[in-house]
């Protein structure tokens, strides 16, 4: 009798911890408006995992979602793969554990946690998205395609952004990584040529955009600008790869600097506003307001306010050589710079006359180092400099003098 009552007692305390353990972490959910803002309540994705995983797979399930939202991304996957091990095949885990992944910068584990669930939930769109964008940032051409295709078969505006992100213009060397696609093989995959953009003159596929309120479809939108004056380059900055940026949320629970490193891609990867963010090519001023957007669409940050700034400049580069005292790579902190400051950096030598100005698709400039107009051309990222003296010039005399010949000239 003692040892029954022993073993009813001991079953009704197991019972409660879990029931505890079940309550605290949907009350960390309930209070954390992203997790609410999760894919897996998207109405295109899949249903939330409640009808075939265990209860033990669905607890790891949440507690995962806590610790994703917390920025613990190691202990978030420990969870995932738990949870991916008591239910092999739902999408919702496999997808998460890609999240996960995107926030530890593990993107090769990434991209195979999206295909795997993309494989179980062939018509979900952000399954396949998010395939194709780490695919393009492990520099798998191919499968980013394929996942462009699989968007256009869909008819998922996502198509649209994640051609985007393949034939992104403002990259330096995405045209020339694009146009490598028809002759690069990959994975011993024929290359395909890059399809033709829906919604331009062609008969491509089209999609008509769709209004949505669903806070998990990403909104991180290419900017295309118009040309600038040359004046107006020497007072702006667009942030490229390898920039460091420094995102502070003003008036939030979250109000701490953190530091983002653009990687290949153009990409920063910012939890609090769904994953990845395409931000090459824009200024400071346009990732704060993109951020702050993509905030309020996803219900996260009603009003926030962002202070987005550089702490480390990298992308924008200048080589000089030739007669200064300090050559090599110079890093420019705005679109365009006048000689004049370069060579201050570059300090010139003293027989220092001429500068040669080399950049791509046009003549190289030659620069009178004494003409103080001429100090003040501007200067753009990939130019090549080279400092020379001046060229030695002569004049020759003949006739009835006691020295002819070859003379040097001077001014």
């Amino acid at each position: 009798m003692k040892i029954a009552f022993l073993l009813v007692s001991v079953l009704f305390l197991s019972t409660n911890g879990l029931a505890l353990t079940q309550d605290r972490v949907q009350e960390t959910a309930a209070a954390n408006p992203a997790i609410k803002a999760r894919g897996d309540l998207q109405a295109n994705g899949p249903e939330a995992p409640s009808s075939n995983p265990s209860a033990e797979a669905q607890k790891n399930y949440e507690t995962a979602l806590v610790l994703y939202d917390a920025g613990k991304a190691d202990e978030a996957i420990v969870a995932l793969k738990e949870a991916n091990k008591l239910s092999p095949d739902n999408p919702q885990y496999q997808y998460q554990l890609g999240m996960a992944y995107v926030q530890a910068k593990a993107y090769k584990d990434a991209a195979e946690s999206f295909k795997r669930a993309a494989r179980f939930k062939p018509d979900w769109p952000e399954a396949h998205f998010r395939f194709g964008m780490t695919s393009y940032v492990l520099g798998r051409r191919n499968q980013s395609l394929d996942a462009y295709k699989k968007l256009v078969s869909l008819n998922s505006p996502l198509a649209n952004t994640l051609y985007r992100i393949i034939n992104n213009s403002s990259q330096p060397g995405a045209a020339a990584e694009i146009a490598k696609l028809e002759s690069a093989p990959d994975d011993g995959k024929p290359v395909e040529k890059p399809p033709t953009p829906i919604n331009s003159e062609s008969t491509a596929p089209k999609v008509t955009p769709v209004s949505t309120n669903d806070p998990t479809e990403p909104s991180n939108k290419v900017t295309e600008t118009a040309p600038l004056s040359e004046d107006s380059l020497i007072g702006m900055y667009r942030v490229g790869v390898g920039d460091v940026l420094d995102i502070r949320f003003l008036n939030s629970n979250v109000n701490k600097s953190s530091l983002y490193t653009v990687i290949d891609g153009g990409m920063i990867d910012l939890p609090i506003a769904g994953g990845a963010l395409q931000v090459a090519g824009l200024t400071t001023d346009e990732i704060q307001k993109l951020i702050v957007d993509e905030l309020k669409r996803r219900a996260v940050e009603d009003g926030a306010h962002v202070s987005v700034g550089v702490r480390q400049y990298s992308s924008h580069t200048v080589i000089i050589t030739g007669l200064v005292n300090n050559l090599g790579k110079k890093i420019l902190r705005r679109e365009a710079v006048p000689l004049y400051v370069v060579l201050a950096e570059s300090q010139p030598r003293v027989d220092a006359a001429r500068a040669v100005i080399m950049r791509g698709g046009v003549a190289p400039k030659v620069i009178d180092l004494s003409d103080s107009t001429a100090l003040s051309t501007l200067i753009k990222p990939g130019d090549v400099i080279n400092i020379t003296s001046k060229p030695a010039e002569f004049y020759y005399i003949a006739g009835r003098v006691n020295y002819p010949g070859q003379k040097t000239y001077q001014s």
